[in-house]
């Protein structure tokens, strides 16, 4: 059950159960926005978008990539830090996504040890793995709400 509640300045969607905040605006137009695309980031998932890795339900690289390339949004990946070794890379990076005026950043790491490799590969693809994990966890940072929706009331009820 969701209530909406407005306090001035800020128009909050609450899910009454969880306690989640879904939508956090400054004004109705801002309202509407945020929750039209995060509608249209959940039209775009399907049960095949996700994997269960020991009981838990993980967005696969695909789906997320597939949220940022199809919604009437811009975006902008940074690489802010890197780090090379023999033995493990480190990535940093920020994700900023813009809709309409509305702009949303999130930051994030990934690292990807040399051993994850099991000989197959070498520094380029383990410093590939990293970026992948850094973009994909700042995806689920903006994009969580949704996902997490997703899973509750498509993935959990029917598996």
């Amino acid at each position: 059950m969701r209530r909406t509640i407005s306090t001035g300045a800020e128009i909050m969607d609450i899910d009454s159960k969880t306690g989640e905040i879904f939508v956090v605006g400054s004004d109705r137009t801002d309202y509407e926005l945020i929750k039209q695309t995060k509608i249209q980031a959940y039209k775009l998932l399907s049960p095949n978008d996700f994997v269960s890795i020991n009981g838990v339900w993980e967005a696969k690289r695909d789906a997320l990539i597939k949220i940022l390339s199809s919604l009437p949004i811009s975006y902008s990946w940074k690489i802010t830090d890197k780090q090379l070794s023999d033995k493990y890379a480190q990535v940093l990076g920020t994700l900023r996504i813009e809709a309409g005026d509305i702009v949303r950043q999130a930051d994030s790491m990934g690292i990807c040890e040399f051993s994850e490799l099991k000989g197959n590969g070498g520094l380029h693809f383990m410093n590939a793995r990293a970026e992948t994990r850094a973009l994909k966890r700042a995806i689920e940072t903006l994009f969580g709400s949704v996902i997490n929706y997703y899973v509750i009331h498509v993935l959990e009820k029917h598996h």
